[in-house]
């Protein structure tokens, strides 16, 4: 039994970065940071009071990296997806450590499937680029990982897709919090390599470019709202281009009933005995969720 009804879109956590640094207005209430800090002024074991958090509770820079979390345990005989956690790609931290994590991903591990997110689309292009350079690596080295990019608005997305679509493999986009409306359908030519190595600009539809959409709104304290109309049109977009979207949550801020149900509301609101409904509609866009993923999730 899966449990995307929790709007979990992966099966197990692997926390290989501990802290990270704002570079986006989604990370403004990052709930990684506010956690953080919150095991730093209890005194959790194993953390220190400020090490990666400042006294406002946002990411200070710092970084610390745990290669003895590398060794995936080999036991679970169903398909499982990870979650990379924090930000792999993060300036500080090591190409060798990097390595290390896709040595793991490629050879020990390549039966489970990997889900890297990131922010920093620019050095994640860059170490596959690397990678592409050694003459073992194909084209599409780790077919077991599926590289994410985070945006949160069209300025972001308009800034870090054409550089994150030259990442090669399999790639899918993750828009949370999202905080505006989004075109997804006009990022502009994409740059690439041909057979002969010549860089070209390929002008491609939206379906050779990206591979699911995951979108979600903002939750904690300080969360700002999510329009319906915003899932809406991302939602269609994807409809149109046949890319599968997985709708995360609404976030702390919920609509309107009639954008949580759809056109049969009114009924559902009369049947209804108590909130009880309401409260835990949190996934709910014209009266369903959406639950499509590529990836296969035990």
């Amino acid at each position: 039994m899966t449990d995307t009804w929790n709007g979990r879109y992966w099966d197990l956590p692997w926390s290989l970065v501990d802290g990270c640094t704002p570079c986006s207005p989604g990370c403004d209430h990052c709930w990684s940071a506010g956690i953080a800090h919150r095991f730093y002024r209890e005194g959790e074991p194993g953390h220190c009071m400020g090490i990666l958090t400042d006294d406002n509770g946002r990411f200070n820079g710092d970084i610390i990296t745990h290669p003895e979390r590398l060794s995936i345990p080999l036991k679970r005989r169903k398909p499982t997806v990870y979650a990379v956690w924090n930000d792999l790609f993060h300036e500080a931290v090591p190409d060798d450590f990097i390595d290390q994590v896709f040595n793991e991903i490629g050879f020990h591990a390549i039966h489970y499937t990997f889900l890297i997110l990131s922010k920093r689309p620019q050095r994640m292009a860059e170490y596959f680029k690397r990678l592409q350079t050694v003459a073992s690596h194909p084209r599409n080295p780790f077919p077991n990982v599926w590289s994410g990019l985070t945006v949160c608005n069209q300025q972001e997305a308009d800034e870090k897709m054409p550089v994150f679509l030259q990442v090669p493999g399999k790639k899918f986009l993750s828009i949370e919090p999202m905080l505006g409306p989004m075109d997804l359908t006009d990022l502009g030519p994409v740059k690439e390599n041909d057979a002969h190595g010549w860089s070209c600009l390929w002008d491609t539809p939206l379906r050779s470019r990206i591979d699911a959409v995951i979108l979600g709104g903002e939750t904690g304290p300080g969360a700002r709202p999510m329009h319906p109309d915003w899932v809406r049109s991302v939602r269609d977009q994807c409809t149109v281009s046949n890319i599968p979207f997985f709708f995360k949550e609404w976030g702390k801020h919920r609509p309107g009933l009639k954008d949580l149900w759809g056109v049969d509301y009114e009924r559902r609101l009369k049947l209804m005995p108590d909130r009880y409904e309401i409260m835990n509609a949190g996934r709910l866009l014209d009266g369903r969720t959406h639950d499509e993923l590529p990836w296969v999730k035990s």
